[in-house]
């Protein structure tokens, strides 16, 4: 009986100097986390949408924090539509997300400008609650709220005044 405390009492101890040996030895190894983050400098991206959209995101810094990608100094093009941002924020997933800060959109037959709006990359789509200004040749349209689908391009703007020039 007594054989046996003892044993017991000794594997105790055992386990207990060696749970200490391995913390100790083993505390300065960087543990993997679940989450992804990292940043790098001038970048571009290809990112796939439907309707036969081609993005290339660029920007001067990019920051990756699990699924979310932050871009600075934002370009985001397509053969035929161009997004300049100061920040963008995109989910890779699902390439939704939002740009900000002096937001302007180039396509082949208008140019808008907003400082906030929420896309969709996949689906061609912008769209924000701020003011916009959009100009389609010599006609200059303003407004607070807008939507606009690239392809086929269609845009709405609410509470638009129209100014021809």
């Amino acid at each position: 009986m007594i054989r046996i405390l003892l044993f017991s009492v000794s594997l105790i101890v055992l386990f207990t100097f060696l749970n200490l040996y391995v913390n100790e030895t083993y505390q300065n190894i960087p543990r993997s986390t679940e989450e992804n983050k990292g940043t790098a400098q001038d970048i571009s991206i290809r990112a796939y949408g439907k309707s036969g959209f081609e993005w290339t995101l660029k920007g001067k810094s990019l920051s990756i924090e699990g699924r979310d990608v932050m871009l600075s100094n934002a370009l985001m093009q397509t053969d035929k539509e161009r997004i300049e941002a100061d920040r963008a924020f995109i989910n890779r997933d699902t390439l939704r997300g939002y740009v900000e800060g002096n937001v302007e959109l180039f396509g082949e037959d208008f140019y808008a400008r907003t400082e906030r709006a929420e896309l969709d990359l996949k689906e061609g789509k912008v769209w924000g609650d701020g003011y916009i200004l959009l100009r389609e040749g010599s006609k200059e349209t303003t407004g607070t709220g807008f939507q606009v689908q690239l392809r086929p391009l269609k845009i709405i703007i609410k509470k638009a005044k129209v100014r021809m020039g």
